[in-house]
């Protein structure tokens, strides 16, 4: 038997053995690609919330900065009440005397 003779006698064999070939070749690329494509999407998702939850945070410390400023002035300004306070006690106790009455009882 020729080789010629081989490939005209098992033609249809061949041609349908290299287009399962060719379908399963196909079908590996597509699946491969599909894998790729859901990577892909996970990855992006998982970046996405990655830098959601950056800004977020970036957010919530940049608020905290802000609240702890206003507690200092706050602070500061009832340090200087007290203080304002305690001078006024000071300047009227200096300037005032305490008479007792009924301290002075005849024995």
């Amino acid at each position: 038997m020729t080789p010629e003779q081989f490939f005209t006698k098992n033609m249809k064999w061949i041609a349908l053995i290299c287009f399962c070939l060719l379908l399963f070749k196909t079908m590996q690329s597509c699946s491969r690609n599909m894998g790729t494509t859901m990577k892909e999407k996970e990855y992006t998702h998982t970046i996405d919330s990655l830098n959601k939850k950056i800004s977020v945070d970036a957010i919530t410390i940049e608020q905290f900065k802000f609240e702890l400023k206003l507690q200092s002035k706050t602070a500061e300004e009832a340090d200087k009440r007290a203080s304002a306070v305690q001078s006024v006690a000071e300047k009227i106790r200096a300037n005032t005397t305490v008479n007792v009455h009924g301290a002075e009882k005849d024995k």
